[in-house]
């Protein structure tokens, strides 16, 4: 029997299955990607961005297809596919193909004054094989753009897709059909059974991006090794909406920050709290919005793929958290406004509004990851801050608000990782922003300038001329030399008049000192 299965959520069909590689099929990636790494580490970064622009210039040529395939496995819509999945890769290699070169050129670090003559550098240098574990929500786009980086770092990668939707063939496609470097990128189609292996099989760094309890047990296994890792895990992102907003403007946001791929997005507007004078108004408008969003159960002959706004969910075990979530949150006193329960055998979940919460219902304390955000109302501006920090997670979220030196303090309030103001999901859309989170939504961060950097040895480097000079901190030591240290150090770090020249007086008498008396 085959170990995975991959279903069309739309309909049910098996699509295909896979059988769980061999040990010898991982050792054999593991062998590839180090062979692949002593050829990119030699390579020139400019070289290693030609090699990405072959993969920028066959996505755009084929993103339809490929947008296809990823909404055949994934049930999300055509739109979702081409705007959320492939669009942020194509801007990713074009934002390194013109900083790449400088982000990982050797860096130039002021020396202080006592190491006078010596230059100080940064050297940004590959790491090896690197582990990219990816999630079933955004297939591509979420194990795309780590591999970009680790690619232009100087790194092979060895990419362990979801079981869910593994996109079974497509990197393999784009590989050949792109001539992209051969054996730069490993793809190992496995359940948690050989991920383990794989873990095991000591790659350079692990980079993860699923769930908050998937986070911890890879995070433990690589311990083990002492593998460093980076985890993006899951959020439940807050909206905060101060009375001056724009309803109309304000409302279009929460309903596309709430809903875009079916909420399966790991940074969705989830919590959504609006201060007190237009918390009905803003409800009325968003259940009105909502209802006229086309889902996979409004469809009809006519019609066009492109027209669907929503489509359905991927997997069937987060639509029953949702449904657990919901039963819970009615049964304690929540309403539901809008929506609240899926197409019968179906894994179509509607637009959902749920007012009337509480922070003990797991509707506000857990991730939902649904097409489900929650809407309670505020007074104060501390109190808006106490509710969107109430949560052990801290991947995004937005501040809404005309007055925009209270929108930044409010932004610098919110324990998060990333904050959009007046805007949602808006530093995702600029490739030059680093993306991570805190609490438990994870840590490290990838994309821009930090996403080289993660998938780099930064090396510190100081650089003398050799020569037959002694340096002053250097054997033998003295009585003298003690008393010149202090003279030193009471020169340079206490308030004194004349600092530097104090501080260049007694660096003269050590360096003397240094050149009179040797081992």
């Amino acid at each position: 029997m085959p170990d995975i299965t991959v279903h069309d959520p739309r309909t049910g069909e098996i699509l295909y299955t896979i059988d769980e590689p061999t040990d010898e099929q991982i050792a054999q990636a593991y062998d590839s990607a180090r062979a692949a790494y002593s050829v990119l580490r030699a390579m020139p970064v400019r070289e290693r961005l030609n090699e990405v622009r072959k993969l920028r210039l066959y996505l755009a040529a084929h993103k339809e297809e490929i947008a296809r395939q990823i909404a055949r496995e994934t049930g999300k819509s055509l739109v979702d596919a081409l705007m959320l999945e492939i669009f942020p890769a194509l801007d990713t290699i074009a934002y390194y193909e013109q900083n790449a070169e400088r982000i990982l050129a050797d860096q130039k670090v002021k020396t202080p004054i006592f190491q006078l003559g010596k230059k100080s550098r940064i050297f940004y240098e590959p790491l090896g094989p690197v582990l990219i574990i990816s999630p079933w929500n955004y297939p591509f786009h979420l194990s795309f753009i780590p591999f970009i980086c680790a690619f232009v770092a100087g790194n092979s990668v060895i990419l362990k897709p979801s079981r869910f939707t593994p996109l079974q063939g497509l990197y393999e496609s784009i590989v050949e059909n792109s001539g992209f470097l051969k054996d730069g990128i490993q793809v190992v189609y496995a359940t948690r059974k050989s991920a383990n292996k794989l873990i095991d099989a000591k790659p350079a760094k692990i980079f993860f991006t699923g769930s908050v309890g998937a986070g911890r047990h890879v995070m433990a296994r690589a311990a083990e090794h002492l593998i460093p890792v980076e985890l993006e895990l899951g959020g439940k992102d807050a909206m905060i909406v101060f009375d001056d907003v724009n309803i109309e403007r304000t409302v279009n946001g929460a309903l596309w920050g709430g809903m875009a791929n079916s909420g399966q997005t790991c940074t969705s507007i989830e919590r959504i709290y609006v201060q007190d004078r237009i918390h009905d108004r803003f409800v009325a408008a968003l259940k009105e919005k909502a209802a006229k969003l086309r889902t996979l159960a409004s469809v009809s002959e006519e019609t066009e793929p492109g027209d669907l706004d929503m489509g359905c969910m991927t997997a069937e075990f987060q639509i029953e958290e949702i449904e657990r979530q919901l039963e819970h949150a009615v049964q304690a006193g929540a309403h539901v406004v809008l929506g609240g329960a899926r197409e019968p055998g179906s894994h179509v979940f509607p637009p959902t509004i749920v007012t009337d919460v509480d922070p003990a219902m797991p509707i506000i304390a857990e991730e939902t990851f649904g097409p489900v955000v929650t809407i309670t109302r505020f007074k104060t501006e501390d109190e808006a801050v106490e509710h969107a920090n109430n949560s052990p997670l801290g991947l995004a979220g937005s501040v809404w608000s005309a007055d925009l030196d209270r929108a930044v303090r409010v932004a610098r309030r919110v324990v998060t990782g990333n904050v959009s103001i007046n805007g949602v999901l808006a530093t995702q859309a600029n490739s030059g922003l680093p993306f991570g989170g805190i609490k438990e939504s994870g840590f490290g961060r990838y994309r821009g300038p930090f996403g080289l950097h993660a998938f780099s040895n930064i090396k510190s480097v100081v650089i003398d001329k050799q020569s037959g000079k002694n340096e002053l901190n250097w054997y033998p030591y003295s009585r003298e030399k003690y008393r010149l240290f202090c003279d030193l150090i009471n020169a340079a770090f206490t308030d004194k008049p004349l600092a530097l020249l104090r501080t260049a007086v007694a660096g003269l008498k050590l360096e003397l000192l240094a050149r009179k008396r040797r081992l």
